[in-house]
C-alpha cells in the first residue's frame, strides 16, 4: 500500500506514530510504568517510581533530574505526562495514545502508538528540535520493545 507522507506539523505541536505488533494493555504498560519508561524514555533515563504515578529519572542530554506525573486512561488508551524538574511546576505537554488496531482494520494483535508533544512558551528552537528528534527515535524504540516480547507485558 502506498502512503503519502503526513503534512508537516505546526511549529507548536509534534506527533509521531507507529503500527506495533502488540495489544493495547501491553503498550499502555510500557508507556506508563517506571519499568516501561526505563526501556525507552531518553529524558527520564534510569526511570524510578517515586510514588504511584510519579516517576523520576535523568536526562541523557544534560544529566539533569526530570520528573513526570503519569496519568493513564486505559479506556481511551491515553497516557498524559506532566513533566519538568520541579514537582510544583510540572507542565502537561506530552501525551501518548494507543489505538487498537482492530478499530482501524488491522488484526487484534496490533495497535498504533502515538507520541505527541506541545511546545511550551519557554522552549527555544534548539530544545524544541531536540525534543522532536528524540520522539522520532523513542517511537522506534517503543515499537522494538513491544515487538521483541509481544506477550510479556512490560519487556525485560
Amino acid at each position: 500500500m502506498n502512503r503519502m507522507p503526513p503534512p508537516q506539523a505546526a511549529a507548536d505541536v509534534h506527533a509521531v506514530a507507529r503500527l506495533c505488533r502488540a495489544r493495547v494493555p501491553q503498550a499502555l504498560a510500557l508507556l506508563s510504568t517506571a519499568a516501561g519508561l526505563a526501556r525507552w524514555n531518553l529524558g527520564l533515563w534510569h526511570t524510578q517510581e517515586q510514588a504511584p504515578g510519579w516517576l523520576s529519572g535523568s536526562s541523557l542530554f544534560g544529566g539533569g533530574r526530570g520528573l513526570a506525573q503519569v496519568q493513564v486512561d486505559a479506556t481511551r488508551g491515553w497516557v498524559d505526562y506532566r513533566v519538568g524538574s520541579d514537582a510544583q511546576h510540572l507542565v502537561p505537554r506530552i501525551q501518548a495514545r494507543v489505538q487498537p488496531g482492530a478499530e482501524l482494520g488491522y488484526t487484534e494483535d496490533r495497535c498504533i502508538v502515538t507520541l505527541m508533544a506541545w511546545r511550551s512558551a519557554d522552549m527555544d528552537d534548539a530544545r524544541w528540535r531536540r525534543l522532536c528528534a528524540t520522539h522520532e527515535v523513542e517511537i522506534d524504540i517503543i515499537r522494538a520493545e513491544l515487538e521483541r516480547a509481544p506477550d510479556s507485558g512490560v519487556p525485560g
